[in-house]
């Protein structure tokens, strides 16, 4: 399996705390998760992305690059991989127009998921997927049910959360069902979502943690925003920044684990949902 990372902040922040600082930063859990590692953030409304297959705990470009990257979103993955060779074209995270996607788990028998799912996927959209992996055509599977809920497969113009969510939720439904039809255990879909506007996690079938509340912050003197990720609780789940990982990191946030089976979802409107997915 693998490991994830990733934010949305009301500030432009930098990520190197996270991914190489902090105790159980992203580069220790890489250890373990030697097979590539990717970041993809956002400069202003445009995603980019960096990857390579070393491992990160040990590849000093992971380290210049965290120490560089400031954004107001991104996405970190390092990857132990189970299908698909290691090579960059299956390095997390994916990228189509505006939209990041990254992966920690799983579709088990995806020799017998594969071909309904990317018979499901439009031309277009099928034309895109390059690699080996399960995570690509999951990708274009949940951009496929996106685009039927009105949603632009691009990501560009999208800020409805709600309408993500619930195309994301019609996605996870019919690959749940496909699965139960095809007779393959149940799929192992942990994975983060965004367009740099609308933030997605989903927790299913193994652990994932949200953080939106701070013990402290080294940068509370010269951050702008409004100080409520310093109260101890959320208040009306108004948020100004969300943190989402594989693993708690550091010893500022508040880590909350995600229920199982829930979608995590913020937008440029600040205001938290975790519910069922």
């Amino acid at each position: 399996m693998c490991r994830l990372f990733g934010f949305k902040s009301a500030v432009v922040s930098n990520a190197h705390r996270s991914l190489v600082a902090a105790d159980n930063a992203l580069a220790e859990q890489a250890r373990a998760h030697t097979d590539g590692w990717g970041i993809g953030y956002f400069q202003g409304d445009e995603p980019f992305v960096i990857k390579s297959t070393h491992g990160a705990a040990g590849d000093s470009s992971f380290r210049r690059a965290s120490e560089r990257l400031s954004s107001h979103t991104l996405v970190a993955h390092v990857r132990r991989a189970t299908v698909g060779a290691v090579e960059p074209v299956n390095v997390h995270p994916f990228r189509h127009g505006r939209w990041l996607f990254a992966h920690n788990g799983t579709l088990h028998g995806f020799d017998v998921l594969r071909p309904p799912l990317v018979d499901g996927i439009p031309a277009d959209l099928r034309a895109r997927v390059l690699g080996s992996t399960d995570t690509e055509v999951l990708f274009f599977h949940v951009l496929t049910a996106l685009q039927t809920a009105g949603v632009a497969a691009c990501g560009t113009g999208v800020g409805d959360v709600d309408t993500v969510r619930d195309g994301a939720r019609r996605a996870l439904e019919g690959l749940f069902e496909l699965a139960a039809r095809m007779g393959t255990p149940s799929p192992v879909v942990n994975f983060i979502l965004t367009n740099g506007s609308v933030f997605l996690a989903n927790r299913a079938g193994r652990e994932l943690f949200l953080a939106t509340q701070k013990l402290m912050c080294r940068d509370e003197a010269t951050c702008p925003a409004e100080k409520v990720c310093l109260r101890a609780a959320r208040a009306d789940d108004r948020v100004n920044h969300l943190l989402v990982a594989s693993e708690p990191i550091g010893d500022e946030d508040r880590w909350e684990e995600v229920p199982e089976g829930h979608l995590v979802s913020v937008g440029d409107g600040w205001r938290l949902r975790v519910a069922a997915a």
